[in-house]
Formats: C-alpha cells, sequence, structure tokens
C-alpha cells in the first residue's frame, strides 16, 4: 500500500496547524509517551522528581530555540497550540535525547540509530547516497510519518519523523539531505534541540547553510548529522553542544552508529563507546566496504536491514517500552530522491518518493 504523505503549506504557522490537524491523536500519543518516558528517566535520578519539574527544565530550552530560528519556533509553537499541549511538553516530545542529555541521565545502551553515507567513488552510479536507520522504543512505531512540506518561503523538503515533531531524517527540493545518530557529551546544556536544527538545514537554500544551521547552532546537546548535497557533496559531523569535527569519509564510505569518532570528542562523551555501537558499525561497514565502487540502492536497503548477531542494525519488532528500529532511509540529493520504511525494515518494504 503506498505511503500516505501528509501535506503541509504555507507559512510557518499555518503549516503548524496543519500538522495538528492532520496527526493529531499520534502526535499526542508522541508527546505524552515521550514525557511519560522522561519522567520515569528523571525519577531513576532523583526519586522525588514530578512532572513540573521536568517541564520547567524543559522550557529553560525554549528562548534559544526563538532566537535561533524564528521561522522554526513558529512552526514549533503553531504545532503545540494546535495539539493543545504546553511548548514545554512539546520540547520534551521533539528534542527527547537531547532533553535527557540536559538531565545527565543515560539512554538504553541496546537502542541506537546506524547510519551510512556513500559517495559516488564508493556507488555503481557515481551519485552519492546517504541514510539511516532510526531506533526508539516501540510505542514511537505507529507513531511515524512521512511529511511534505511547501513552505512560501523556502524549498520544498520530505521529512521522515513521528506525529508530533519537527524534522528527523529529510531532502529538499535544494538538494539537501540529512539525517542523524544520538551520541551523549558532558557539555548538554539548555539550548536548541536537533530537530529544529534539522529543520533549519532543511529550509536552507544550499549545502553550505544547511552545514552552518548544524555548526553554529547554540546546541542543547550532541548529534552525529550526515549531510548530502545537491552536487554529490557529502559530510559527516559531529557535534558535542559546545564544539563540532567533520569526520573523514573513507574510500567515499562513512558508517556511524552512536559513539564519537573524533578523538577530542570521544574524551568528552558521557560514557564509554557501547558493544553495541561498535559492533553495529562494523556490521554494516563490513556489509558495503567490499563492494565499494559497485554501491547501490539495493545493497543500502539490505544494509539497512541486516538481523545477524546479538547486535543487529535493524532490531526486531518489540514490546511498547522495548527498543525496536521503527524506521528506516535512504536519500539520493542528487535526484531528490528517497525511499523509505515508515516502520521496521523487517515488516515494511521501502517505498521510493520524490520531492
Amino acid at each position: 500500500m503506498p505511503i500516505d504523505i501528509i501535506e503541509l503549506s504555507g507559512t510557518p504557522e499555518e503549516m503548524g496547524r496543519q500538522h495538528a490537524q492532520q496527526a493529531r491523536e499520534a502526535g499526542l500519543a508522541m508527546v505524552r509517551a515521550r514525557c511519560d518516558l522522561a519522567l520515569s528517566k528523571a525519577r531513576e535520578k532523583d526519586e522525588t522528581a514530578d512532572m513540573s519539574r521536568c517541564l520547567s527544565l524543559a522550557a529553560e530550552h525554549l528562548p534559544a530555540h526563538e532566537q535561533y530560528s524564528p521561522e522554526v519556533y513558529a512552526e514549533f509553537r503553531a504545532l503545540a497550540e494546535g495539539l493543545g499541549v504546553g511548548e514545554d511538553e512539546l520540547l520534551i516530545g521533539n528534542g527527547y535525547t537531547d532533553y535527557i542529555d540536559v538531565l545527565m541521565l543515560s539512554l538504553d545502551e541496546g537502542a541506537g540509530c546506524t547510519s551510512f553515507i556513500a559517495t559516488g567513488e564508493a556507488t555503481a552510479d557515481g551519485l552519492t547516497y546517504v541514510g539511516q536507520t532510526w531506533d526508539m522504543q516501540a510505542f514511537a512505531e505507529p507513531c511515524m510519518r512521512l511529511f511534505r512540506r511547501r513552505p512560501d518561503d523556502g524549498p520544498a523538503w520530505l521529512t521522515l519523523t513521528t506525529a508530533g515533531c519537527l524534522s528527523l531524517i529529510g531532502l529538499s527540493e535544494s538538494g539537501v539531505a540529512i539525517g542523524n545518530t544520538n551520541v551523549s557529551p558532558t557539555d548538554a546544556r539548555p539550548g536548541v534541540m536537533y530537530l529544529a536544527m534539522i529543520h533549519q538545514a532543511l529550509r536552507s537554500p544550499d549545502f553550505e547553510s544547511a552545514q552552518t544551521a548544524i555548526t553554529e547552532a547554540p546546541r542543547a546537546s550532541g548529534h552525529y548529522y550526515y549531510l548530502g548535497g545537491p552536487d554529490g557533496s557529502a559530510v559527516g559531523i559531529e557535534t558535542t553542544a559546545t564544539r563540532h569535527a567533520r569526520v573523514p569519509i573513507d574510500g567515499g564510505l562513512l558508517v556511524h552508529a552512536n559513539h564519537y569518532h573524533d578523538p577530542d570528542l570521544a574524551e568528552m562523551s558521557r560514557q564509554p563507546a557501547s558493544e553495541n555501537s561498535f559492533a553495529r558499525e562494523l556490521t554494516l561497514d563490513g556489509f558495503l566496504r567490499p563492494h565499494l565502487g559497485e554501491l547501490d540502492l539495493d545493497a543500502f536497503i539490505e544494509g539497512l536491514s541486516l538481523r545477524q548477531g546479538a547486535h543487529p542494525v535493524c532490531r526486531p519488532p518489540a514490546e511498547p517500552n522495548e527498543a525496536t528500529t521503527c524506521a528506516a532511509a535512504v536519500m539520493c540529493p542528487e535526484q531528490r530522491k528517497m525511499w523509505v520504511a515508515t516502520a521496521n525494515p523487517r515488516t515494511t518494504e521501502f517505498e521510493e518518493i520524490a520531492i
């Protein structure tokens, strides 16, 4: 069955209201589930923690968002109003991993996204492809949605994300493709969450300004971002809240999971790189690298669907509060196309979508 694309257009405020109208039930479910999860995590650190305390910390992030991108914040604010939730609640719903980093708590080590960059040097057709799995607690999987935005003031873009959230994995009419994997640095502070930065990157008119949207942001915490451009350019950027580094692409291929590659940033990691993250990287890299110069779409889809080992790239379906692979995507910015599985790739076929 073809993927249902939610169409949004107009001003940022209009797109926020349309989002809320067309995905209200799933959006509310996502926000509530992540707020509940945040409270549970907070109580692991302090058993006296309550929701008002969690929301107070979330509210500290909001001024940075308004200053960083008034347009993104206007859409975010309209989405909160349309869903009937506070901006502080929506901040947790959107920026959960950054929020938890600020709270100085760790996520389940077993969960984690695995990404790749493959430039023309590595592919059979000479084009650049980028993509990833997206792992989260299984309650998020029914909330996965694909949005097409056609703003009045910028390029159109596609984004695979969850209902009630800004952009997570996306591709723009300008030929900018972007996604991320989570890392956890020691310098987390109230600031701009990663989904707002990805949203701004997709609003950007060109590849250079999309990178600046990541590197110059007053970030709340750290993520790894991969970006592909309209001329086949690609870059991997690791960040903490206050620092960033570009990661070398070896032989046209870069696979990245949930630990820092840059040695200086690795010293700022809040916890040692996990066996799980290393294993997923090795699995996907080991599958793709022997075929450098011959890699194609089928290889990328198969790679993101790998199931072997104790730490598979594609985690199996799970109970609602257990980690699973909720979705996956491959993007070719030169072709302005993406191939998406809006649920676990073990149970869902990838479908081609064009801008």
